[in-house]
């Protein structure tokens, strides 16, 4: 561009001061009128003619040349102002990695000219150009953060937190945070807490966590609450802490959720409640948190806060160990689980998978005298299972009716066979009670089972409502089937059951399916 402003400069000089240009060649004549109208005709056309060939360039791909054009049209100059073919021009460059064209690109989200305004991919589009090497836009923003541009001092704080354009060094970052920080900026409020979090810093970091907070951001909201239980960088306040904790869980925050369950565990700041411990710590172990997997699995193994449920902790054990709480539960074995009943239920389930059913039914046998339900869930499925030699389906039943008085997973199978007419007449009436029943009782199976179900029609009206309804609960605990994954990730794909089209979390959805990790679990006992 610096080309052509001087050219056009040349032809303004030309046009203004003749004798300047006509003195070169004759002193002592002045020249005619004619002469200079040709002069000028020529330098006009010089500049036509490189007008011509750069935007000739542009158009055969030439990128610093693409990124000339887009200036032409921003600034209104040899065609007329347009900023959105401007920014189209700068979209060509940019796509071959010109840094000026990707700052530019920048200006136009910043500024809305040509495009929507959007201050997020502004920056994006402006970090990308100082990595690839535009060290005037760097300079121009630290410029503008000095003199109080928050979206500059942002900028320029990303540049030193992340190494852009710049060595990495998130102290230098603080200045800028600050500056942004002090004007009411939210994100520098919550980054600046963090840095200074996590530089050991905590009672600074206390106060713009609080406003953070106050402005409405929930992480925030989660730190100050667990920096007020802790009594970490403020004075301890439990009660106030666990109710900023409950603030961000209520939002489904999953650590403040995680924490609130341990706040009900425990009675720090809350009341004691073992039954809410329980409800909380499933909503935060759904959500992928390991520690809430671990402490959930305690409850469902020793009965605290919920009825015993061997099958429940044997699965969040499995999560939590995927999760780097092996070596805990190796201890675990080792200080208190040798010669339990869960011990036995392990070894029993280990025996099952390798298909030594003699083996798994003695020590489901041992469970089942410890008056645990689900010895007698393993040993009815094993008894019911056709590959057993010892077969038999009408015991199976038996057994299975017995357990589901009180037992979730003995209501799903007894479920599963009434659909099937496995050992019993086909019934789907019953078939849908039981399965209602299991999922009532948060039985992660039976929750997908029924809305697949709803989504087929199968057994009740179709609705896929009803079949999100339940495909949500199951999500929520982080049990979903891989079938029941596909199909809730289908509605989101196609806008059914009263689900907006939103194909990110369908693919979300989809990625955060996994199989379970039981039989990893049972390779260390």
């Amino acid at each position: 561009m610096n080309k052509i402003i001087s050219l056009l400069g040349l032809v303004a000089i030309v046009a203004m001061s003749p004798l300047a240009i006509s003195a070169k060649k004759n002193t002592s004549a002045k020249p005619t009128k004619a002469k200079q109208e040709v002069v000028a005709k020529q330098t006009i056309q010089e500049a036509t003619d490189s007008l011509k060939a750069i935007m000739t360039k542009a158009e055969n791909g030439d990128a610093v040349a693409q990124n000339e054009v887009g200036m032409w049209y921003y600034r209104g100059r040899h065609y007329n102002q347009d900023y959105k073919t401007a920014l189209e021009w700068w979209a060509r460059a940019a796509k071959q990695g010109n840094a000026q064209a990707i700052g530019n690109m920048g200006l136009c989200y910043q500024t809305g000219n040509g495009v929507a305004a959007d201050s997020v991919m502004a920056t994006k589009l402006y970090l990308r150009s100082i990595k690839e090497g535009n060290e005037t836009l760097f300079s121009q923003n630290i410029d503008l953060a000095q003199k109080g541009s928050v979206f500059s001092n942002m900028l320029i704080s990303a540049c030193y937190q992340n190494g852009i354009g710049v060595s990495k060094d998130v102290n230098k970052a603080i200045p800028f945070l600050t500056e942004a920080a002090k004007k009411n900026c939210l994100s520098a409020q919550k980054d600046l807490a963090l840095i200074l979090l996590n530089g050991k810093n905590a009672k600074a970091a206390a106060p713009w966590f609080k406003k953070a907070s106050d402005n409405g951001d929930i992480s925030s909201t989660f730190y100050y609450g667990k920096m007020l239980l802790e009594g970490l960088g403020v004075a301890q306040d439990k009660k106030a802490g666990a109710n900023y904790l409950l603030k961000a869980a209520e939002t489904g925050f999953p650590q403040a959720m995680y924490y609130v369950g341990k706040c009900y565990r425990t009675g720090d700041g809350l009341t004691k409640n073992p039954d809410q411990a329980v409800v909380w710590l499933r909503k935060a172990a759904g959500a992928g948190v390991s520690n809430a997997q671990w402490d959930l699995a305690q409850c469902y193994r020793q009965g605290n806060g919920t009825p015993i449920n061997y099958d429940q902790a044997l699965y969040w054990y499995g999560e939590a160990c995927a999760k780097g709480h092996t070596n805990a539960f190796k201890k675990l074995i080792a200080d208190s689980l040798v010669n339990t009943p869960f011990m036995a239920y392990m070894k029993g389930m280990k025996a099952y998978s390798n298909k030594d059913f003699d083996e798994a039914i003695k020590q489901f046998k041992i469970v089942e005298k410890a008056k645990i339900s689900d010895g007698k869930v393993m040993e009815a499925a094993i008894t019911a299972n056709n590959s057993y030699a010892k077969h038999n389906m009408k015991k199976g039943i038996k057994l299975l009716n017995d357990a589901a008085k009180t037992n979730a997973q003995a209501m799903y199978l007894l479920g599963a066979l009434y659909e099937a007419g496995k050992g019993v007449d086909k019934d789907m009436t019953k078939a849908v009670e039981y399965i209602n029943r299991s999922a009532d009782n948060g039985y992660g199976l039976a929750e997908c089972a029924l809305a697949d179900m709803y989504f087929e029609g199968r057994g009740v009206g179709q609705s896929y409502e009803k079949a999100v309804e339940w495909y949500v609960k199951a999500a929520e605990q982080g049990q979903l089937t891989e079938n029941a994954a596909k199909r809730y990730a289908s509605c989101y794909e196609n806008g059914w059951g009263g689900l907006e089209v939103n194909k990110d979390k369908a693919e979300e959805i989809l990625k955060a399916f996994h199989k379970s990790n039981i039989a990893g679990l049972l390779k260390l006992i």
